[in-house]
C-alpha cells in the first residue's frame, strides 16, 4: 500500500507520495490460511511526470503478474504520451492501457495538470479507478472549480488529522469539531509543506504503531504551476 496526496491551490498543484513497496501472500499453517506481508523496497517510484503540464501518482495494487507497476507506467508514458497530450485525455488512456494488461487490476491513479482553455491555464484533477473503469474529476462541482486536497492509499492518519473524530468520555462518545484547512488561501509553499507533513506523519505513525509497515522510505514531491516547467521539490536519485 502507499500514501499519496494531491493538493490544488490557486498558485499550483502538488503531488506527493511515499516510496515503500510491500507484498502479501497466503500460506497454510496447521490447516489455517494466513496472510503474510513483507517489505520489499523503499525506493519505489509512485509519482511520474508525463510532460511539463501533467503528472500522475499511483497507489493500490503495485504489480501486474509479479512485475512492479512503475515499469508499466514508464512504458505507458513512452507509448501513449507526447507534448501534445492534454490532461483530460490521460484518464481514458490509462484505463485503456492498464485494462488491456489486466482487467481486474486494483490500482488507482491521480492525474493532475493544466490545460489551456480560452487562453487561460485551468487546473484539472482526476481520480482514476482501473478496476471499476471510472474517471472522476475531483476539483469541479455544479458551482464550478474549487481548491482542495485528495489523498489515497493509507489515509487513516491524514483523515484523523484534518477530519472529524470522536473521543470516549465514560460510556459516551463525543465528536471533536473539524478544524477545516482553508485550501484556497494556501500558498504554493504551504501546499508543499502540507504534503510533506501529511506523508511524513503517516510514515512516522506507522513506524511506532503496532501495525504492518506499509508506508515508508523517502517522500517524492512534484509541483506543477501554470505556464511554468514542473519542479521536483524532492525526488529519489540513484546513488552508490
Amino acid at each position: 500500500m502507499s500514501v499519496v496526496i494531491t493538493i490544488y491551490v490557486p498558485e499550483g498543484i502538488v503531488l506527493a507520495a511515499d516510496s515503500r513497496l510491500t507484498i502479501n501472500w497466503k500460506s497454510m499453517i496447521n490447516g489455517k490460511e494466513n496472510l503474510n506481508y513483507s517489505q520489499i523496497s523503499d525506493t519505489t517510484n509512485k509519482v511520474f511526470l508525463l510532460n511539463d503540464r501533467i503528472a500522475v501518482a499511483t497507489f493500490g495494487v503495485a504489480d501486474i503478474n509479479g512485475v512492479p507497476i512503475a515499469g508499466f507506467v514508464n512504458k505507458f508514458i513512452e507509448q501513449k504520451i507526447d507534448d501534445k497530450t492534454e490532461v483530460d485525455q490521460v484518464g481514458k488512456l490509462l484505463l485503456d492501457f492498464f485494462r488491456e494488461l489486466k482487467a481486474d487490476l486494483g490500482t488507482f491513479f491521480y492525474v493532475v495538470g493544466y490545460k489551456k482553455e480560452s487562453g487561460v491555464s485551468v487546473q484539472h484533477i482526476y481520480y482514476v479507478d482501473i478496476f471499476k473503469s471510472q474517471i472522476q474529476r475531483s476539483n469541479q462541482n455544479k458551482q464550478g472549480l474549487f481548491y482542495g486536497a485528495n489523498w489515497g492509499g493509507e489515509i487513516e492518519v491524514i483523515s484523523r488529522l484534518v477530519g472529524k473524530v470522536k473521543i470516549q468520555k465514560g460510556n459516551d462518545w463525543s465528536e471533536l469539531g473539524e478544524a477545516a484547512v482553508p485550501w484556497n488561501f494556501l500558498t504554493m509553499q504551504d501546499a508543499i509543506d502540507f504534503s510533506s507533513f501529511a506523508v511524513r506523519a503517516t510514515i512516522e505513525s506507522f513506524r511506532f504503531q503496532q501495525r504492518i509497515k506499509t508506508v515508508g522510505g523517502s517522500v517524492d514531491i512534484l509541483v506543477i504551476r501554470p505556464s511554468e516547467q514542473a519542479i521536483w521539490i524532492s525526488r529519489k536519485d540513484l546513488h552508490f
